[in-house]
């Protein structure tokens, strides 16, 4: 059975023409605030040689020769200067100015006093917390006329392909162009240069050098094209989720995107307008999408059972907020079962979820093992309750009974839901996002290998954030678990509570009419006494 679905190309449209205007009107006054920057006066420094004294350049040639430990050895740089200040140190000496390429939504690292806020906003509404959002706010600094070109045409070709063909075509394109770079270990041209972060040094020998070292080391190169991948694949699930409809639909083929990518790029050709493009039109990978519905199915009908038979956690209504209580049984039941069925298991063998699933694509041929021992749904339950990067120690441990990678699985999964049970399913995003975003102040001043790492991470933990909402938040309204889920792809907290606050205003509402209303019922018992005292003493008298 197909996915059928739609996409408002209008609606991303709007958002990009927005998004051009803003764009060349920050570059042309970046361009005023730069003048003569490149020119005889100012010219453009190139990256140290062997000998020279300047340790900040060392560093960043020790990095282009492939020293791992050059990037966490330089020094902290100075920032990036705002387009219009007039800095005569930072105008004489551009190229040993650190560019931060790291893009944080919620944290801000576009800071309003170098990148425009309206640019910064209008970016991340229209490509999420990916490399492109931070071209578009990178290169409207105007320092390389080149970069600004190259942001240039990314959005007068993406304008051109989804005016012409739609957004899912777009999407299907990028997502295309890096697996092709992952299969051929290529750099793709259409790479963005903010894959990771650089200095100013860095992206000009990217867009001025010439071979493949132009991209860094061998293993930087490597690294880079695996984050390509990616961001490509959030890319589209934040524009599923965003301009994708109807919503079931937007946030299933959101969530293949983000835990199973090749399956979630099979579902992007149920567009007419990418099979159109001559895209692949083998369909096999729907029996995959159909039997994950039915382990899903299989599963609300075991905790339908243990519901009956009062087999699941309790937790205090007065404790638990009466939108999310359910839910939050049924995270911290699934948590429970998926460690006990991981440990019944360990000395048994077990076969590969996914040569299991590429049995049921190609063959038909179904697992016959009961839910609770079927690795393929304990693979897809581990990824709705903790994300597929997240739950790989859990899942990898298991399947390499590496002990002490499983034990670190378990502890991270028992953390979540003692997160849970202390707040609710629906606190949860809040409270991980909390503990694991490192402070950027102190990442800013390490090496650039250190700001990729960590920047990675934060991503990757937001993508896994956006999975567990999708999963576990279904019952909060319509559509509300796809928009909450789209704004932590954004990396954007405060929208995340905006859309949450309603329902807690809501619960609060609840409890003070609860509590009214016992005092009311209380006041009229109290009343009804003293009457009917006051009667008996008069009839006495």
């Amino acid at each position: 059975m197909r996915t059928p679905f739609t996409m408002d190309s209008a609606g991303f449209l709007a958002l990009l023409d927005a998004l051009e205007r803003r764009f060349n009107e920050v570059t042309a006054a970046s361009s005023l605030s730069f003048a003569g920057i490149d020119g005889d006066l100012y010219p453009v420094v190139q990256p140290a040689r062997a000998g020279e004294e300047d340790c900040a350049d060392r560093g960043e040639s020790a990095d282009f020769a492939q020293s791992a430990g050059a990037e966490d050895s330089a020094q902290p740089e100075p920032t990036a200067p705002c387009p219009g200040a007039r800095c005569d140190s930072a105008l004489r000496s551009p190229a040993s100015t650190p560019l931060s390429c790291d893009f944080h939504g919620r944290t801000g690292a576009f800071h309003d006093e170098v990148f425009d806020p309206q640019l910064v906003e209008l970016a991340s509404s229209a490509f999420g917390s990916t490399c492109w959002a931070s071209l578009m706010c990178v290169a409207s600094l105007g320092l390389d006329a080149a970069l600004v070109e190259c942001a240039r045409q990314f959005l007068t070709h993406t304008s051109i392909i989804v005016r012409q063909k739609g957004l899912a075509v777009w999407l299907y394109d990028l997502i295309n162009d890096a697996t092709m770079a992952m299969l051929l270990g290529q750099t793709s041209p259409r790479m963005p240069v903010t894959i990771r972060p650089m200095s100013q040094v860095q992206i000009s020998r990217w867009l001025h050098g010439s071979g493949v070292k132009r991209f860094g080391s061998q293993q930087q190169r490597a690294a880079d094209r695996a984050e390509y991948g990616n961001q490509a694949h959030r890319l589209a699930a934040y524009c599923m989720l965003r301009w994708g409809a109807p919503t079931a639909s937007s946030a299933q083929i959101a969530t293949m995107l983000l835990t199973n990518p090749g399956i979630g790029m099979c579902m992007l050709r149920e567009d007419p307008n990418v099979r159109a493009q001559g895209a692949c039109t083998d369909t096999r990978y729907r029996r995959v999408v159909e039997y994950l519905r039915s382990l899903h199915a299989q599963a609300d009908l075991d905790y339908a059972r243990a519901l009956k038979i009062g087999d699941v956690p309790w937790l205090s209504p007065d404790g638990h907020a009466a939108v999310t209580i359910a839910a939050d049984r049924r995270y911290l039941y699934d948590a429970n079962r998926l460690v006990h069925a991981y440990r019944a298991l360990w000395d048994r063998a077990t076969a590969d979820p996914a040569q299991l699933l590429m049995a049921v694509e190609e063959t038909r041929t179904l697992p016959g093992e009961p839910l609770w021992e079927n690795p393929v749904y304990l693979r897809d339950l581990a990824d709705s309750l903790m994300g597929s990067v997240l739950s790989d120690d859990l899942t990898m441990g298991f399947q390499q009974r590496d002990r002490e990678r499983f034990d670190r699985g378990v502890r991270t999964l028992e953390h979540m839901g003692d997160q849970v049970r202390a707040m609710n399913v629906l606190m949860l995003p809040i409270m991980a996002l909390d503990e694991c975003e490192p402070d950027w102040n102190a990442v800013a001043a390490r090496g650039y290998k250190a700001r990729t790492t960590q920047w990675r991470a934060f991503c990757d933990r937001c993508d896994d954030l956006a999975t567990v909402v999708l999963a576990q938040l279904q019952g909060q309204g319509e559509g509300f678990h796809v928009r909450a889920a789209a704004t932590l792809l954004k990396q954007s907290l405060p929208e995340y509570c905006e859309l949450a606050l309603p329902l807690f205003e809501q619960e609060i509402e609840r409890l003070a009419a609860r509590e009214q209303d016992a005092a009311d019922a209380s006041a009229g018992v109290c009343g009804h006494e003293r009457e009917g005292g006051a009667v008996h003493v008069g009839m006495a008298a």
